[in-house]
């Protein structure tokens, strides 16, 4: 177990949560964004998170209404525990901390095989199509999530700096021919479907989807463009094989049909370049994303190296534009049967 010792909140967030006795504490690396802990515990395991200063606790309410609802339907999802008196969040220090359950299963930053990703969208269609039924007045929404336009409009708020005058210019000149129409079909998305908020079981299959501060109202192409680019991309390459078997189980939920290929490729490319302006303009606020200080000397370091490697993909996407028309049409026209889905 992590020794305690520099861990002055694990015993306040233990007792206000009434969790057991603490046996084991490992820290997560999967996220970007939340300083997120495993707990376990001589009851039960736990996910033990503090929440990042850019959030408002009501982000963890609607997470929260999400989270009951999806359960409700059978679909695998962490609930967050309440406190002794009833609160979803502990205050202690300048730091609010929330406890959820810790679903069985392990997370991949790379799928292991093919079948993975299969299973993967087979889970993200059922998801979709369990949230197309479901309205919620969200409390909280990270400013510009997924808003590409807002986004791009951020970069000319910052000055001019040699060492990113490239990539700084390559996103200006290529984000407007890749925006979305504005009056696309919208519903309630998970917003962060990259691979490692999949929990898989040895078999391959998805038993839950975990990281509930994304919820909001967008089109699916965003949603889409996201995951693919996070399950299929390996280094600076965007692997069309990984795309085909993530395509087929989407449609295996039953979720493609309404939706139309060309404004698919076009979000998988735009939101590769919107994750790239997100790095860079945190490569300037320095204040956002967490970093590895092992392989990097600073945050801007590996903000910098993050959207390199993002533009590099979105070049290979387009070095590799007639294949991905190719298969994203063929498995548009193919009519897979439904496969029935437990998550």
């Amino acid at each position: 177990m992590t020794s305690s010792n520099n861990l002055p909140w694990l015993q306040p967030v233990v007792d206000a949560f009434q969790l057991g006795e603490p046996q084991r504490l490992t820290r997560l690396q999967t996220g970007q964004i939340q300083q997120t802990w495993q707990l376990e515990t001589n009851s039960a395991a736990y996910i033990c998170q503090s929440l990042h200063p850019a959030f408002d606790k009501a982000v963890t309410e609607d997470a929260e209404a999400v989270s009951c609802y999806l359960s409700n339907q059978g679909f695998g999802i962490p609930r967050f525990m309440r406190t002794r008196q009833g609160d979803l969040h502990l205050d202690w220090q300048e730091q609010s901390w929330r406890v959820m359950n810790c679903l069985p299963g392990r997370s991949h930053r790379r799928a292991p095989s093919a079948a993975y990703l299969q299973h993967a969208g087979r889970a993200a269609g059922h998801l979709h199509r369990l949230l197309s039924d479901f309205d919620h007045d969200f409390q909280f929404q990270l400013p510009n999530f997924h808003a590409s336009e807002q986004i791009w409009q951020q970069l000319f708020a910052h000055p001019s700096d040699p060492h990113v005058e490239f990539e700084w210019l390559f996103l200006i000149e290529q984000i407007p021919a890749l925006l979305l129409p504005a009056d696309l079909p919208r519903q309630i998305i998970h917003g962060d479907l990259k691979l490692t908020n999949f929990l898989f079981d040895e078999a391959g299959a998805v038993v839950g989807i975990v990281d509930l501060d994304t919820f909001m109202y967008h089109n699916l192409y965003v949603e889409l463009g996201d995951a693919l680019r996070s399950w299929c991309t390996a280094g600076e390459h965007f692997d069309l094989m990984a795309l085909q078997a993530s395509l087929e189980g989407y449609a295996e939920a039953g979720a493609l049909h309404a939706l139309d290929p060309g404004c698919l490729i076009a979000a998988i490319k735009l939101i590769t370049l919107e994750l790239a302006m997100r790095y860079l303009i945190d490569y300037f606020e320095d204040c956002y994303f967490q970093w590895d200080p092992a392989a990097y000397g600073s945050r801007c370091a590996h903000n910098l190296a993050r959207c390199r490697r993002q533009i590099a993909v979105y070049r290979d996407l387009v070095r590799q534009h007639n294949e991905l028309e190719q298969i994203v049409a063929a498995v548009f026209i193919s009519e897979p049967r439904v496969v029935e889905v437990a998550v």
